[in-house]
């Protein structure tokens, strides 16, 4: 599992069946005529496949058959049974554009099974902010708020071409690094499996003539499989850690750095609409990458330096997590996030008017 020639040519083997599915799927979508309802906030004129997040679950489905003897059929069952249900609220949304308290429900549905089922409720946060045992129900509900956030971060970052695909996969590559050293070898796989299946979407996605977005389907699919994994992390007791030169209580900051473009653009943007008196979940043209198109006027470069961010701060906290207190690491990380909430959302009144114009 651990093979450099395996990594290496699973992602090949997943990218090039991934791109003969997402062609074909392109095709009957064009060929039938199965576009979704225009957002307010496209940027595209004419009609694009916006539900590619369905092949991703056939992908995903196909390429845990390798990785199945790694994984418990319990949680493989729940993995797979909680993101079609995911998949196909997204598709549907994609389609018909649902009530926000419709998918909600879903997602409620999905998050709240595959959280019992595979036994992902936070029970021990061994010490981080001080907390230890937590009661199972209180854990239940906090687990499913965090799934329920993680899904719709996620979603919200979906706005510019290639950027929630690259963050995507720098942040798979995290994961795989985090369950390389846990020796979860099943969750490693799936990583570079989602790695694969991003890789065959991005050529699409960035193309002019052949363009495909993952839609709702997508992102939610992806912010679902990212809490499944932050929830491993965080409820770790594998003995692997034990022998780490850092705190079992900086376990639930390494999911939280590795998500931290979606957290900061969703805590943000809601306290921005909030401050201007509209519903936190009024869509708008006012997210993190529609800052950095306003100054770049360019998607690729937007896509680039948000996804160079990201590769810095989870570089920059690997880092810290050998070198420093397990406080200063702690502390460190919720100062950023504050000080990026507080000064995106500056931007946010500054550039207000040219905001709306895009």
């Amino acid at each position: 599992m651990y093979s450099f020639n395996f990594i290496v040519g699973y992602i090949i083997i997943i990218s090039l069946i991934g791109m003969v599915m997402i062609n074909s799927f392109r095709r009957f979508i064009i060929t039938y005529r199965i576009f979704g309802k225009a957002k307010k906030r496209d940027f595209h004129k004419q009609p694009v496949p916006n539900s590619c997040g369905v092949v991703f679950l056939f992908l995903f489905i196909l390429g845990l058959i390798i990785l199945e003897p790694f994984i418990e059929k319990k949680d493989l069952t729940g993995l797979i049974a909680g993101g079609f249900i995911i998949c196909v609220t997204g598709f549907w949304d994609d389609l018909k554009i649902m009530r926000a308290y419709k998918k909600l429900f879903y997602q409620l549905i999905a998050v709240v099974f595959i959280v019992i089922h595979n036994e992902l409720a936070i029970e021990n946060l061994h010490g981080f902010l001080g907390i230890e045992l937590i009661n199972p129900i209180i854990g239940l509900i906090f687990t499913t708020f965090i799934g329920v956030f993680m899904i719709n971060a996620f979603n919200l970052i979906d706005g510019i071409d290639g950027l929630s695909g690259i963050t995507s996969i720098i942040s798979f590559a995290a994961f795989a690094i985090v369950f390389w050293l846990l020796d979860y070898k099943g969750y490693f796989g799936a990583c570079f499996l989602m790695i694969g299946i991003l890789s065959s979407y991005l050529p699409f996605n960035f193309s002019t003539k052949r363009k495909v977005f993952m839609g709702d389907s997508g992102s939610m699919f992806i912010g679902y499989i990212l809490f499944v994994m932050t929830m491993l992390v965080v409820n770790t007791t594998n003995p692997v850690v034990d022998n780490l030169l850092f705190d079992h209580a900086v376990l639930p900051i390494m999911p939280l750095v590795i998500f931290i473009i979606p957290i900061i653009d969703s805590a943000s943007i809601y306290l921005y609409r909030l401050s201007i008196g509209r519903s936190p979940f009024s869509p708008d043209k006012f997210h993190l990458h529609h800052l950095f198109l306003l100054y770049t006027n360019s998607h690729l470069v937007s896509t680039l330096a948000i996804s160079a961010s990201l590769i810095f701060v989870i570089v920059l906290f690997s880092i810290m997590v050998f070198q420093t207190t397990t406080v200063f690491f702690i502390s460190s990380y919720f100062v950023l996030v504050f000080a990026m909430i507080i000064i995106t959302n500056i931007i946010r009144v500054k550039s207000k008017e040219k905001l709306a114009k895009l």
